[in-house]
């Protein structure tokens, strides 16, 4: 029995001794295999988190009093809010949520101090963004039990009066049921989208490679741009289709209806696909082989638009240098660009920064692509 375990080991022995100068040899796959699952565990650990932190608010103070300034004065240092400042109108107040400069508004009414003090029931109004609904929830709950405990403390401060009460009236605009599906289904068109196209276009020119006719196209007189321009055309008609059917199985299915300029919304999706795209051919011109580009594109695409496009983690509760990776990632922008014209009906005029982040994407990544097929060879 002895004997036949030392005969077993004698053989197991010097493969694994092989399968570990494999390990070691190659050093990439070394590399993943230690410090990829630690990266994740940070990388999820930091951002996934559903907790409000840093929502921007609004006041508009109708009363100006000592009471209304100390509301505010405190909330500012509520580490679940942000203010940004006070404004001039209700007019204002609608346009600061409109753009996404403000999460919510605080509404403060004419003789908030006086009737507090006079113990009758002191009403505020909360206008809150509820294209996000879960955050619009949560802002609710924080906000209820603050100014709760904002009520009994007051109160402390003045023990020969009655106990007042401040009401907060919570108006939800562009969702006002909090449906989960108005917040998840324009996250999801722009999720499915990225994914679709990169996969699409990472396999082309890396396939031409692998049959050998990118010798071909060198000698021939095409130009880069031309070639480029060439392999995007027959992806891009076939993701706009699909991006169709999407939408009107939104409408349909979940009852997502398009409240802004439906031409707008076309325009948009076409430059988010074609920046999908454009990253997906810059994948393939750097791949090897089909079955590295295929892994890239998922990797690329699949974990930085879930968790760094405000899909269903709130940005401004990560870590700084987490929010600052959002800046690279397309979806972010066309995530702003479809609530705003699916949800709150809103137009260029607020969203044109948007359009300009993508459209730059888009260029910048035709430009390096083209670069290093020029390096590589081509016209």
């Amino acid at each position: 029995m002895i004997k036949k375990i030392l005969e077993s080991s004698n053989r197991i022995l010097p493969i694994i001794k092989k399968e570990f100068l494999q390990f070691t040899r190659d050093r990439r796959s070394l590399a993943v295999f230690l410090f990829v699952p630690s990266f994740m565990l940070i990388l999820f650990g930091y951002a996934l988190n559903l907790d409000v932190k840093n929502a921007p608010f609004v006041v508009y103070d109708n009363d100006n009093s000592t009471l209304s300034r100390e509301l505010i004065s405190s909330l500012r240092h509520y580490e679940h809010f942000k203010f940004t400042g006070y404004v001039s109108s209700y007019r204002e107040l609608e346009k600061k949520i409109d753009n996404g400069d403000a999460k919510f508004g605080i509404v403060i009414p004419e003789m908030f101090e006086a009737n507090f003090y006079s113990a009758r029931e002191t009403k505020i109004q909360i206008i809150i963004d509820g294209t996000q609904s879960m955050i619009a929830s949560n802002i609710i709950g924080y906000l209820n039990a603050y100014i709760n405990n904002f009520s009994i403390k007051s109160n402390l401060k003045n023990v020969n009066v009655s106990f007042p009460q401040v009401v907060m009236i919570p108006r939800i605009w562009y969702n006002p049921e909090l449906r989960t599906a108005n917040f998840f289904i324009p996250g999801l068109i722009g999720f499915i989208m990225m994914i679709m196209a990169v996969v699409a276009t990472s396999l082309t020119i890396v396939r031409e490679k692998e049959r050998n006719t990118i010798e071909q196209i060198i000698v021939s007189p095409v130009k880069v741009y031309e070639l480029i321009a060439a392999k995007l055309v027959a992806p891009l008609l076939i993701a706009f289709i699909a991006a169709m059917l999407i939408l009107l199985t939104g409408y349909i299915l979940f009852n997502v209806q398009i409240k802004g300029n439906l031409l707008l919304l076309l325009i948009a999706t076409i430059i988010y696909l074609l920046t999908s795209l454009a990253y997906g051919v810059f994948i393939s011109v750097l791949a090897d082989s089909q079955q590295v580009a295929f892994l890239a594109s998922l990797l690329s695409t699949i974990i930085p638009t879930l968790v760094f496009s405000n899909f269903v983690f709130p940005l401004r509760s990560m870590p700084e240098i987490l929010q600052y990776i959002s800046y690279i990632i397309p979806a972010k922008y066309y995530l702003v660009i479809l609530r705003g014209i699916i949800l709150k009906g809103v137009g260029f005029s607020l969203l044109w920064e948007q359009f300009a982040y993508l459209l730059f994407f888009l260029i910048m990544m035709f430009l390096i692509s083209s670069i290093i097929l020029k390096i590589k060879g081509l016209k």
